[in-house]
């Protein structure tokens, strides 16, 4: 049995600088610092954190909407043990840096 795990990419909405231009863009701002053992426990945490927010799966596409206070999106990822560079909704979540090792909650 494989032990799959997921995270939460962050990306920037760019809108466009012309009114007309229908192409936005998103722009990728890293991964959150936050562990998740299934899909539905990160939707649940954006969700938690993001009241004023649709639920994070909305679309059924595992991809938030924009936020128009911070034009941040979240896209849940399978963790493949990319270097997580933002910190996660709350900051008593993070997990903890060692010298040589990253010990990581998951999280729902």
């Amino acid at each position: 049995m494989s032990s799959v795990t997921y995270t939460l990419e962050v990306l920037e909405f760019q809108p466009p600088e012309d009114a007309l231009d229908y192409s936005s863009t998103y722009k990728h701002v890293g991964f959150m610092e936050a562990r998740f053992r299934t899909k539905k426990d990160a939707v649940s945490y954006y969700d938690r954190h993001n009241p004023h927010m649709r639920s994070l799966n909305a679309h059924n596409t595992w991809v938030s909407d924009w936020d128009p206070k911070t034009h941040r999106a979240y896209v849940v990822r399978v963790d493949i043990d990319v270097q997580s560079t933002v910190p996660p909704f709350d900051a008593a979540d993070a997990g903890k840096v060692g010298a040589n090792s990253y010990t990581a909650k998951y999280l729902k």
